[in-house]
């Protein structure tokens, strides 16, 4: 579950546009809008840090691909899901999105279900990364990157989440606590990627991931 008020920083040049995603998000989320990109950066070096950015491609003057670079220059957003918007479904600008680094890429006008269910699960995993951060420089083990996705592909996005956590140091209650999640669904996902990976204790869990 997420913490109460995360926050949303939207970047659109559309008045209606703000004004209807701050009318959906707002009841969930603290909402900060910019309707331009060098406005948005000031937000952010002024000192208000979003949880997420949700960022209009087409933008007169600095456009979104040129404000995305800027952003992922501050140390500050390292770990901030940025989702590009668009009103245009041009696949060209998709792909370069993607490429960037973007969490997504969504076309305008989006529905509401997409932003209740999308943000959440962006918000998620950010959240969950700067706490697998926090773990491993709090004395974790290092995981081999190069093994992890192609040994971990049989396991879901949270099996995947709490078999990081596992694997650098975190006790099922640790991880429970880390994630949100109760102490018995932690369990169950533990067992879950144990029975997946062929593995029946957090030793060979290690030998699978852990470099040589």
């Amino acid at each position: 579950m997420l913490e109460s008020m995360a926050k949303v920083l939207l970047v659109d040049d559309d008045e209606s546009l703000l004004q209807m995603a701050r009318f959906r998000l707002e009841r969930h989320y603290e909402v900060i809008t910019a309707s331009a990109g060098e406005d948005a950066l000031r937000i952010i070096d002024e000192g208000s840090v979003p949880d997420i950015v949700l960022l209009d491609v087409f933008m007169p003057g600095m456009d979104g691909f040129e404000t995305f670079s800027l952003m992922r220059e501050r140390q500050a957003l390292e770990h901030v899901p940025i989702v590009f918007l668009s009103a245009m479904a041009d696949e060209e600008s998709k792909v370069k999105g993607l490429r960037m680094g973007a969490a997504d890429y969504l076309t305008k006008p989006f529905e509401s279900e997409v932003m209740k269910r999308r943000i959440p699960m962006y918000i998620e995993t950010a959240r969950a990364n700067r706490k697998l951060r926090d773990l491993k420089n709090n004395g974790g083990l290092l995981i081999d990157e190069d093994k992890f996705p192609r040994l971990a592909s049989r396991l879901n996005s949270r099996e995947k989440e709490v078999a990081r956590l596992a694997l650098l140091g975190g006790s099922n209650r640790e991880i429970a606590e880390k994630l949100s999640y109760s102490y018995t669904y932690v369990k169950k996902l533990i067992s879950c990627v144990y029975n997946k990976l062929g593995v029946n204790c957090r030793k060979e869990l290690k030998e699978l991931f852990v470099p040589e």
